[in-house]
């Protein structure tokens, strides 16, 4: 196989500090590589999108989920195979796929890989992998996207929760999950794909990346020291017996409010509410998983 290896700068300082490594265990291969380091997302997406007019038989990203999410367009337009190097803050799309953070495993391909296909949901008809999100968890995305004290992982997303809660208040909002209507006030509602987001959060543990349906869920209003002492429990995805936050099923979500409300998919900016998410028309393909 003829791969790209795309390296994102801005994914972190793990990114280009590993990159020699990197290119010596990739050099191990059987396989033959091409480097690049873009300047720009629109660059890395034009890559992506000449990439099989060059011969290239898949592109292997060294990133983390931002790098992924704004790789994503080019990706589905060529339905080129993707691989990932996980060198991102967060992580979450590799906890979703099960990949381990050893960067040395995901250098390693057989001479003859097979390919894992994933569901790729769409919201206001933008592809992301992992989640989508509005209210509370979009004002924390928002802060560790401006790098507002974020420094990754865990407890880095938790000051970010600490931080949105000063400011925020519940909405009312009205979901259509697969034509069936629910309204109310809520802090957030949260459609996944994965069971992981936030650096390892598992705010929906049944979540399965190619069982064709997406798992929403929604917190209603509650206080916000009620949800400082039900928090922790996203960690271990035991919130779910809460009786203010909601679970359910669906391919097909539409959800709108009076307030003017951001979205965040796999941390990234995508627009404001109205929102309409599906899953079901297309899917990706993922290189080998260790």
């Amino acid at each position: 196989m003829k791969l790209l290896v795309i390296v994102n700068p801005m994914a972190g300082k793990k990114v280009l500090r590993n990159l020699p490594k990197i290119k010596r265990w990739l050099s191990e291969s059987p396989h033959k590589f091409s480097f690049s380091i873009p300047k720009s997302q629109e660059e890395m997406r034009l890559e992506i999108t000449k990439a099989p007019f060059r011969g290239i038989n898949g592109i292997l990203l060294c990133g983390g989920d931002g790098t992924i999410h704004e790789a994503l367009p080019a990706i589905a337009e060529t339905n080129l195979p993707f691989g990932l190097i996980p060198c991102g803050r967060g992580n979450d799309f590799a906890r979703n796929i099960g990949l381990s953070m050893n960067l040395r495993k995901h250098c390693i391909f057989p001479i003859d890989p097979t390919f894992h296909k994933f569901d790729l949901p769409t919201i206001n008809t933008i592809p992301f992998v992992s989640i989508a999100c509005i209210g509370l968890d979009a004002e924390v995305n928002k802060l560790a996207r401006d790098g507002d004290g974020y420094f990754g992982g865990k407890l880095g997303y938790i000051v970010c929760v600490l931080k949105a809660l000063k400011k925020f208040r519940p909405f009312e909002v009205e979901i259509t999950i697969d034509g069936k209507y629910w309204r109310d006030r809520v802090m957030m509602v949260t459609i996944a794909n994965g069971p992981y987001y936030g650096g390892g959060m598992k705010i929906a543990p049944d979540a399965i990346m190619d069982d064709g349906v997406l798992n929403i869920c929604i917190v209603k209003e509650m206080s916000k020291w009620e949800l400082l002492r039900e928090f922790p429990k996203v960690f271990k995805g035991t919130h779910i017996f809460n009786p203010h936050f909601i679970m359910k099923t669906g391919q097909k979500v539409k959800i709108q409010s009076d307030k003017h409300r951001e979205i965040f998919a796999d941390g990234e900016y995508v627009g404001n509410l109205p929102a309409e998410c599906s899953i079901g028309n297309q899917t990706i393909q993922i290189m080998p998983i260790h």
